[in-house]
């Protein structure tokens, strides 16, 4: 008797299985339905369709690039090259490289140089597999009219303290493609003006002859202003005197620290209007030298919201930016072993090829790609608000293979695998995102 109740509990229990691997597609068609009914006016849900036949051209990787302050500065990739390294960055930003690596010195002779310091980390740099992105910053002591943040007291010396820079980089050190940025939120750090008695503009005009000046280097960019923000009288004014005094400017620099997806879409959308007046500068890259969810350490910047954060943005930027430096690697402000970290890694592992997505809603935005044999979809819920859940349903569409592994993983450790297997050219799954979720869906055909 006692065997005949178990065997029939454990039939019912499996057949409770049967039944809700029956009907789950239809509750989390129904889930859908609801929440798309309460959501209504408010935004739209989103039905993520991949055009696995539909290459859009190379990948824009504006997130392959990170910056670090003075936290932690000298240290800040020691113990954690393998981290970085998985990331794939293209730039490290370092700025302080004057005042915190004894570079410039004086003796009877005038100007004296030393590397060894900043060479030491600069060769950690290259290690990971990057180049370095130099602030220009801050005023070296020796030649400082005051302090670190000073005008110096002979412009002509802080041209040469520029041009022996990027001989020593760019050419004793023979790195290409190097960045070079004139000074560090000079708003901020010294309190540079376009205009009056501190004028960065003058700053600027020194070290780019300090740069033309240099000799035996290899391809190399120069730029700035890399203020706190995106000011419109910073833009004006540097590109009206660059134009004036035949200036060299390669990139122009900005930093923006805020969880509003719509502050960085402005941002690219005015310089574009902006740059219009100064058609001699249509080149000019746009680059933000800093960014996150907030400028204060911890908070945002270490939780689950600063994950969705990171690919959002990644997302919003891509193709209209050249670099977004997130801040930073290590220390208070540091990427590694927080959840924006894990978003970078799956950011890294997307192909080289883009593919067309459509289908993205209010809260759901998708990056898709193709990556060898993987069909690659990267999705994020992005709600600061911490309120917005949908079940997203994911297409992939002009297939040619039959049979397929499917993965999805989200941000936090959560992964499955399944094998799944089609009669047409179209594989459909669902993937359950609650507030601020991140997650990576690859679908690999099997031999």
């Amino acid at each position: 008797m006692v065997e005949k109740a178990k065997n029939r509990e454990q039939w019912t229990s499996f057949l409770g299985v049967v039944l809700m691997a029956l009907l789950l597609p239809g509750i989390l068609r129904l889930t859908n339905s609801l929440v798309r009914y309460v959501v209504g006016a408010e935004g739209r849900l989103s039905a993520i369709a991949v055009e696995s036949d539909r290459v859009l051209g190379p990948m824009p990787k504006p997130w392959t690039a990170l910056a670090q302050g003075g936290d932690n500065l000298k240290a800040f990739l020691q113990g954690h090259e393998s981290k970085v390294q998985v990331l794939g960055p293209k730039y490290l930003r370092i700025d302080h490289i004057y005042d915190l690596f004894n570079v410039v010195s004086r003796n009877d002779s005038g100007l004296v140089f030393n590397w060894t310091e900043l060479d030491k980390l600069v060769e950690e740099i290259v290690a990971v597999g990057a180049r370095p992105f130099f602030s220009l910053s801050y005023m070296p002591v020796a030649i400082s009219s005051g302090d670190i943040l000073s005008e110096p007291k002979d412009w002509q010396e802080w041209s040469l303290v520029v041009q022996k820079t990027i001989e020593h980089y760019s050419g004793e050190l023979g790195l290409s493609d190097v960045y070079y940025e004139v000074w560090n939120e000079p708003d901020l750090f010294g309190n540079w003006k376009i205009g009056g008695k501190k004028d960065y503009r003058v700053l600027y005009y020194y070290a780019a002859l300090g740069a033309a000046r240099a000799n035996g280097v290899k391809a190399y960019k120069l730029g700035g202003p890399a203020t706190t923000g995106l000011y419109k009288n910073w833009l004006d004014g540097m590109f009206r005197y660059v134009m004036q005094n035949k200036l060299r400017m390669d990139f122009f620099s900005y930093h923006r620290y805020d969880l509003d997806l719509l502050k960085y879409a402005e941002d690219v959308k005015s310089i574009d209007l902006w740059v219009n007046s100064y058609p001699y500068l249509s080149h000019v890259e746009k680059i933000v030298s800093e960014m996150g969810p907030s400028s204060e350490m911890g908070g945002n910047n270490d939780n689950i919201l600063g994950a969705a954060y990171t690919v959002a943005t990644a997302r919003e930027l891509m193709g209209k930016i050249k670099y977004g430096f997130g801040f930073s690697v290590s220390g208070n402000w540091g990427v590694i072993g927080k959840p924006r970290y894990e978003s970078l890694q799956f950011l890294s592992r997307l192909g080289e090829n883009r593919l067309s997505v459509t289908g993205e809603g209010s809260w759901v935005k998708a990056i898709g790609a193709k990556n060898g044999s993987k069909y690659q979809v990267l999705l994020v819920n992005y709600d600061p608000k911490q309120t917005h859940s949908e079940v997203v349903p994911v297409s992939f569409l002009g297939l040619n293979d039959k049979l397929f592994n499917l993965t999805v993983e989200m941000v936090g450790g959560i992964k499955r695998t399944v094998e799944v297997a089609t009669t047409e050219a179209i594989l459909q799954t669902s993937v359950p995102m609650s507030p601020n979720s991140v997650a990576i869906v690859e679908l690999e055909a099997k031999n």
